[in-house]
């Protein structure tokens, strides 16, 4: 069995997802959530215990088979600095997976979060830290970059392409070898029809650039 200690205390459902993973056969203990520089108080997360804030992190991979699972991603900045801390400390890192999710002929990297009724399509390739929330769908050779966030009941057409750091809302469509740039928002309920450039925000339907700005380095 693998101890699993997760980084940041904002996200309870992962939870229920691990929850899911261990429901066969137990795979994760969970020690606790360590605390990031963002996070509120806490000293515990849905009955577990928050372990401490970064300074803790070397203390705890003395322990045996212990793994971490970055659970931050308010923005793409927030993601890469604590992407780059649990690396300083050589933390072992997990992808959180349901298990009814298939994910054969599907590429990834590390830290991926894929929550319950997602679907991914043959021929997908997923970079590193992407959060994929309740019932989306990713169909076939879509490519999604590192640090994308995508909201529950989003529909991604094939051969579409989500760049670094890019956002999309909560029942969005993007359309077949559509391209949403780097750092871009998509609204809520928005239909991509076009490509989208980068660090923008779109929504509506058919979905417009409503301002110039998405995710900052500094978000």
């Amino acid at each position: 069995m693998k101890n699993l200690v997760i980084y940041g205390v904002s996200n309870p459902v992962i939870i229920k997802l691990i929850d899911a993973i261990n429901q066969e056969k137990k795979i994760y203990d969970i020690l606790g959530f360590v605390k990031s520089p963002d996070n509120e108080p806490a000293t515990e997360v849905m009955g577990y215990p928050v372990l401490g804030e970064e300074e803790c992190i070397p203390g705890l991979m003395e322990k045996e088979e212990v793994y971490f699972f970055c659970n931050i991603n308010y923005s793409p900045a927030q993601m890469k600095e604590a992407d780059m801390k649990l690396e300083k400390y050589g933390c072992h890192v997990v992808s959180l997976i349901h298990p009814d999710i298939d994910m054969r002929h599907v590429v990834h990297g590390k830290n991926l979060m894929l929550c319950e009724g997602a679907i991914l399509g043959p021929g997908v390739r997923i970079g590193n830290h992407l959060t994929c929330r309740l019932g989306s769908i990713i169909s076939h050779e879509v490519t999604i970059e590192d640090f994308v966030y995508i909201s529950p009941g989003v529909t991604v057409c094939g051969n579409a392409r989500l760049k670094d750091g890019c956002d999309i809302g909560a029942g969005a469509t993007i359309l077949p070898k559509r391209t949403i740039g780097k750092n871009t928002i998509v609204g809520a309920g928005a239909v991509v029809t076009k490509d989208m450039p980068d660090n923008v925000t779109a929504a509506g339907v058919p979905a417009r650039i409503i301002k110039q700005g998405g995710h900052t380095a500094g978000d």
